[in-house]
């Protein structure tokens, strides 16, 4: 996930009986105002609830430890024990 990304906007179509994802990738916004204005106007041509959405905001700390696209996230640990040291390393994907 780009490193500018601070929110993402989930769409979910919806009947009676369940909601379904409308779209397989979440739509991503650079702020959490943004997307909540966003969601606004995609929202607006379903009042009666056909449709909902959600803005949520990005924890950093996470999607930071989330490879790019080709790339693979490899945790090496050297030591055994307390003296263990942990590193993690982003390398290109093997096809």
């Amino acid at each position: 996930m780009d490193p500018a990304t601070a929110a993402v906007m989930i769409m979910l179509s919806c009947n009676a009986s369940l909601c379904r994802p409308m779209e397989s990738q979440p739509v991503a916004y650079s702020s959490l105002e943004e997307c909540q204005a966003a969601l606004a106007v995609r929202l607006a041509p379903w009042p009666g609830g056909e449709m909902v959405g959600r803005c949520k905001q990005v924890d950093r700390t996470a999607t930071g430890s989330i490879p790019p696209e080709g790339y693979a996230a490899v945790q090496v640990t050297r030591g055994m024990g307390r003296d263990a040291v942990t590193t993690n390393y982003f390398v290109p994907r093997a096809n």
